[in-house]
């Protein structure tokens, strides 16, 4: 039986790559705070804000006090 090239090529291909940092950290506190990982980012990029629960755990979470992280 001939040689299957196309899946030598495939299998020679490296496994797929970890997540990126900053989006493994967005899932993580999206999870942490049971909310869709695009809600995290406008908490990021400021347009919204967390409510008062989710701004403590987050901060409990990464242990930096709160009002270093939202103010």
């Amino acid at each position: 039986m001939a040689k299957n090239r196309f899946r030598e090529h495939y299998d020679a291909l490296p496994p797929k790559a970890q997540k990126a940092p900053k989006s493994a950290f967005v899932d993580e506190i999206a999870e942490l705070c049971k909310v869709h990982p695009a809600t995290v980012r406008c908490w990021i990029y400021g347009t919204q804000k967390p409510d008062a629960l989710r701004r403590s755990l987050i901060a409990k979470h990464l242990n930096i006090p709160e009002s270093e992280l939202f103010d």
